[in-house]
């Protein structure tokens, strides 16, 4: 089982992706056979979360999360179950619901304080 290393992660227009290596990684030409040649045998990154909307759960909390609930192999097979349709945020709510209550609860008080 493979750690997240937080030096591996990439944020850029909104998606967060993990670029490490991990078992079972496809390669790009395994994913889309027409890519183009330089990504042939190259692993493919992980997508992990897009954040497109500003709330209680922010990139830095959804990450700090991420990296204490799961491996890389955890989250993958997670997300494997819940298909497309599987929001990342509700795989971490899964795992540990407190932490999901807890950051609502501190984003409601603070709203509530303003």
């Amino acid at each position: 089982m493979t750690k997240f290393d937080k030096s591996k992660f990439t944020f850029h227009g909104g998606y967060l992706e993990y670029t490490g290596t991990y078992e079972g990684q496809p390669t790009w030409d395994q994913v889309a056979p027409n890519c183009h040649p330089s990504r042939v045998g190259m692993p493919m990154e992980l997508f992990i979360a897009r954040f497109k909307y500003n709330g209680p759960y922010t990139k830095a909390k959804f990450l700090k999360e991420l990296i204490k609930s799961f491996t890389v192999e955890e989250y993958v097979e997670a997300r494997k179950k819940e298909g497309r349709e599987g929001a990342p945020l509700e795989i971490l709510k899964n795992k540990n619901p407190e932490w999901a209550d807890e950051v609502m609860f501190q984003w409601l008080k603070k709203l509530s304080n303003a």
